[in-house]
């Protein structure tokens, strides 16, 4: 029915928070993510981005508890024991350690500033 293709090319997960400001400056001075934009004063929106991974932030409109959250967000790294070692030294608190897993990852996973869980992995 359609002639031409499509190809999706990427996702961008859009964290809802409590405080977008302090989410950004997690993101861009301990992760080591760019800042592309924040909206609203006080902040009520944001975008970072590193490499081809971007993150966006909203406002929730309710307190949000991102503890109580059952999900994760997973990253794909290339060279993941540098990443682990350049986070290490930005003093981020690592959760689970970095290990080469039986499902053929080589993986390591941290809390963010709101308590999401992050986790990188590399293919073995």
């Amino acid at each position: 029915m359609f002639k031409k293709k499509c190809a999706l090319f990427g996702t961008g997960p859009v964290f809802p928070v409590n405080d977008v400001g302090a989410s950004v400056d997690f993101y861009c001075q301990t992760l080591g993510f760019t800042l592309d934009f924040v909206m609203g004063d006080p902040p009520d929106h944001g975008s970072v981005t590193r490499d081809k991974v971007g993150i966006q932030f909203t406002r929730s409109p309710e307190p949000f508890d991102a503890r109580a959250y059952p999900g994760w967000t997973y990253f794909f790294v290339e060279n993941i024991d540098l990443f682990y070692a350049e986070l290490a030294a930005r003093g981020v608190n690592v959760t689970q350690a970095l290990e080469s897993r039986d499902h053929g990852m080589r993986e390591f996973e941290i809390r963010d500033v709101n308590g999401f869980r992050l986790r990188f992995g590399q293919y073995l």
